[in-house]
């Protein structure tokens, strides 16, 4: 009985198509327009630590519908496209680097809970990993009769009928709770594992070097803390309401949304923090932390839009995607 393993179905360099390969091209088109064409409207938008807010949303979409790969292309040559047409207000490789996490980022979380979860959850594969164990100790079975051994034959055979009778009991709803129980429990796990490095790292700074925060905007531990800690503690209370009043369809794509977007603020802050004080501080690490607070204050806002943005340009471009997918082209 030959099977390939599902895992190795998920693919980090899908098949390309020439569908495919032109919404790339429309998403980095999309990417510097939008910056652009918000450049003019929004002067701020030439520094490039407030375009990084404007350039990375079709990135990260790009990235969970895609794959990592994609989204590091993408965001690298979206961000140097758009350098073309918006000439820095001080500018740093980092903000480039930062920009293609975000598609990196988003591409590994889409993987994770899209493929990986989504397959592993799913009916069919619950069933055809019973089918597998049922043909395995069926083989033994045989093989126990042959060799009249009567006390495994006994065992082997209950064990077979334990297992037929656990196959009648996966069903499609079955298998949706399930899955959604497996969304919530990752879903607030990633978050959680978010919420103690901000808390650690915080704390860790204050213990050892309380000057560090003297020049930042938000010098109070409790307050900053509670600022870095706001926007992902209301996203652990949405999941968890999320995953009894939302249909699994749409719980499925936000709960991953949600999870990458946590985890970027994460990864954004100190390296935007870092951008900013090379490129606009001349390197005084003095300031660090200041750059850092400015970005804190903000995250609980950016998280929230992100994802809600995310989300609904999600289900239109995946839709678009996978519209007439079974045409080869």
């Amino acid at each position: 009985m030959k099977e390939k393993l599902w895992i190795l179905n998920i693919k980090l360099f899908p098949k390309w198509t020439i569908r495919k390969m032109a919404f790339v091209a429309i998403l980095i088109a999309i990417s510097v327009a939008f910056t652009v064409v918000s450049a003019q409207i929004v002067p701020l938008v030439n520094i490039s630590s407030y375009k990084f807010s404007f350039i990375g949303l079709p990135v990260k979409i790009s990235g969970f519908i895609f794959g990592p790969f994609v989204g590091l292309f993408v965001g690298i040559v979206s961000d140097f496209l758009s350098l073309l047409f918006i000439p820095p207000a001080g500018y740093s490789p980092v903000y480039t680097a930062a920009i293609a996490v975000n598609g990196v980022v988003s591409g590994i979380f889409g993987y994770y809970f899209v493929q990986f979860i989504q397959n592993a959850f799913s009916k069919d594969y619950r069933l055809a990993v019973i089918s597998a164990k049922i043909y395995l100790l069926s083989v033994k079975y045989k093989t126990a009769i042959l060799k009249n051994h009567q006390y495994r034959v006994d065992y082997l055979s209950k064990k077979i009928l334990h297992l037929y009778n656990k196959q009648k009991y996966i069903t499609n709803e079955s298998s949706n709770r399930l899955l959604a129980n497996i969304y919530l429990i990752n879903g607030v796990m990633f978050l959680v594992i978010v919420l103690t490095i901000i808390m650690t790292y915080i704390s860790f700074i204050y213990d050892k070097n309380p000057a560090a925060f003297n020049n930042s905007i938000v010098k109070n531990k409790t307050a900053l803390l509670a600022l870095m800690t706001s926007g992902i503690g209301l996203m652990v209370f949405f999941i968890v309401i999320g995953r009894f009043t939302l249909k699994l369809e749409r719980y499925t794509v936000l709960v991953p949304i949600i999870v990458f977007s946590a985890f970027l603020e994460l990864i954004n802050t100190p390296l935007l923090a870092l951008a900013d004080t090379l490129s606009l501080d001349n390197g005084n690490f003095k300031n660090y932390f200041f750059w850092v607070s400015q970005h804190i204050l903000t995250n609980p806002i950016k998280i929230w839009f992100n994802m809600f943005v995310i989300y609904y340009a999600y289900l239109i471009v995946h839709k678009l995607i996978n519209k007439n997918s079974h045409l080869s082209y």
